[in-house]
């Protein structure tokens, strides 16, 4: 399940996080397998993995009401 606060995040950190998700498919790890299959399903993942790491703990402050 998703977390209500990733619609705030650029839309390539939305797409990392569903590649990422879709990988675990595959691999039920963070093994160099996990991040090859990761590499084919999303290009580029490197920059949408470093700014969910820079900001995530900020999405995470965010509460309703």
């Amino acid at each position: 399940m998703f977390s209500w606060r990733l619609v705030l995040a650029p839309p390539e950190v939305l797409d990392y996080v569903a590649a990422h998700e879709v990988a675990h498919l595959a691999r039920m790890d963070h093994s160099p397998a996990f991040w090859a299959i990761l590499a084919r399903l999303c290009p580029g993942h490197a920059a949408a993995r470093a700014w969910l790491r820079a900001e995530g703990a900020g999405l995470h402050r965010l509460r309703l009401g």
